[in-house]
């Protein structure tokens, strides 16, 4: 019966110590995961530096972007598990996400990317400057790239911090009011 005290104190205490603390932190008393899926994803045979080679044979562009980040690992790791293609041309690959709090319930998080924005958002330099105006470029080239440069855990494991999402929010709305300035001057 001794043994049954010692399993006490050794397992089932600091688990529900642990337990404890987790729930009063984040509200959930054990991690969660929240994992998106691609809607018939494509493998990607290759990048070059203006098109993706996919695995039916098909060659594709990314909308507003001219020349891809074809070498960065992050967006390698989008496109690693094949891309969805949508009716509307955009185009998505998966991600991890890293925690940005520790309150954060969601431990394990990969979602869908835009990948026209990561692209911008990577190397904005390879922006479409017939429709993004170069000021624009400049600017998201200056204060809303995804500098790899500063060592980071998240970029060294592939996977996007909470800054990056919204870097790439920056250039996904700089993409909306280039689409509609274009769609106000066009006749």
């Amino acid at each position: 019966m001794k043994w049954v005290k010692y399993v006490r104190w050794l397992v089932l205490y600091p688990m529900l110590v642990l337990g404890g603390c987790h729930t009063l932190l984040t509200g959930s008393p054990i991690p969660l995961w929240h994992i998106e899926k691609l809607k018939d994803p494509v493998a990607v045979k290759s990048v070059t530096k203006t098109h993706m080679m996919l695995e039916d044979g098909h060659s594709i562009t990314l909308p507003f972007i001219t020349a891809l980040p074809h070498d960065n690992p992050l967006f390698q790791a989008a496109i690693s598990d094949g891309i969805e293609i949508s009716e509307d041309g955009t185009t998505s690959g998966l991600m991890w996400l890293d925690r940005s709090c520790g309150n954060d319930p969601v431990v394990w998080r990969k979602v869908r990317v835009n990948l026209s924005d990561l692209a911008g958002s990577l190397q904005p330099n390879g922006i479409n400057e017939s429709i993004v105006h170069p000021d624009a470029i400049a600017y998201l080239e200056e204060h809303q790239r995804i500098d790899l440069s500063q060592s980071s855990r998240s970029h060294r494991m592939r996977h996007l911090t909470f800054w990056d999402r919204s870097k790439m929010w920056a250039v996904h709305r700089q993409f909306e009011v280039s689409a509609k300035l274009a769609e106000a001057d066009s006749p």
